[in-house]
């Protein structure tokens, strides 16, 4: 496979992601806020939120392989300089797969299976350890988001304007990824009041979509410079 096919096939992967982040929005407006945790641990177990989950945890590689063609092209240029921001990516990816895989085959599958055989004494043990596990998800978080933004930043400066007018696409979308990550480390681990509440939520998939989408047309537009 030549690599205009493989930037081809990137492009395809980052419009069926918006796919899968717009079916996840819909699955989110399916249910009411659970009132406890016990009711937040047997609304995980829904087979709209196990194929949700399921979808989300196969759309991690799919973002390592985006992530691995805009690094490839950034590397014609700046070896180095891409190779770390692909390595902070790694990062990133990793813990996000170890995390999807946890909240999908522990929390949402086997931890739901356990609480429908125990009593009632037994079943608060099992929603303190879906507490916990919440908690240990919301610590590692914050390096997760933290690769990524390396990643973003460093990303940013590999893609000159002036080389290829198309490229001010891209540094558009990794300038925008980079305030939204900014924006959550911010507001979820350093306490800025004022990038708290719920407006991060609702235009989560617009951008997704803006920059995803952004992505897509990048990767069909851009000049390989290894052929140049």
């Amino acid at each position: 496979m030549n690599f205009r096919n493989i930037r081809i096939s990137a492009a395809i992967i980052a419009l069926v992601y918006i796919a899968i982040q717009s079916f996840q929005w819909y699955v989110f407006d399916q249910f009411t806020t659970p009132s406890s945790a016990a009711e937040e641990l047997q609304q995980g177990n829904h087979p709209l939120h196990l194929v949700r989950s399921s979808l989300m945890l196969g759309a991690m590689f799919g973002l390592m392989y985006i992530r691995y063609v805009i690094c490839s092209l950034a590397a014609v240029s700046y070896r180095f300089w891409a190779t770390l921001a692909f390595i902070c990516y790694f990062v990133f990816f990793m813990l996000e797969v170890l995390l999807r895989s946890t909240e999908l085959f522990y929390t949402q599958i086997q931890l739901p299976k356990l609480a429908l055989k125990t009593n009632a004494n037994e079943l608060q043990a099992i929603v303190d350890k879906f507490q916990t596990l919440q908690s240990i998800q919301s610590a590692l978080y914050f390096p997760l988001i933290l690769a990524g933004t390396c990643s973003y930043a460093i990303l940013f400066f590999l893609f000159p304007a002036g080389k290829q007018k198309i490229n001010r696409l891209i540094k558009f979308v990794l300038g925008v990824d980079l305030l939204r990550s900014v924006w959550r480390l911010s507001s979820d681990y350093f306490g800025v009041q004022w990038l708290q509440g719920n407006f991060y939520d609702q235009i989560y998939l617009p951008l997704v979509v803006i920059t995803f989408g952004s992505i897509s047309i990048w990767l069909l537009k851009v000049k390989d410079e290894r052929l140049a």
